[in-house]
């Protein structure tokens, strides 16, 4: 929930839907913002990556919205 309480919404709009989500670097990425809201909406997706210094960032987000593929 954003601080003035607005909370984004969560549905199946995406759902059965996949995809390749590139540039996620950080929380806050603009890739991470559009990756958290598909997988509130059921994407299905897979993230990519550059080295293992970005795989260490990377990593945690991805489990927290159920990404299970990581691509280098």
């Amino acid at each position: 929930m954003s601080e003035d309480g607005w909370k984004f919404p969560t549905g199946d709009l995406m759902k059965g839907k996949k995809g390749l989500v590139m540039g996620v670097a950080n929380d806050k990425s603009i890739a991470w913002g559009i990756a958290s809201q598909l997988a509130a909406q059921g994407a299905d997706m897979a993230f990519s990556y550059m080295g293992d210094s970005l795989l260490r960032r990377v990593e945690p987000l991805a489990a927290s919205i159920g990404v299970k593929h990581l691509i280098e």
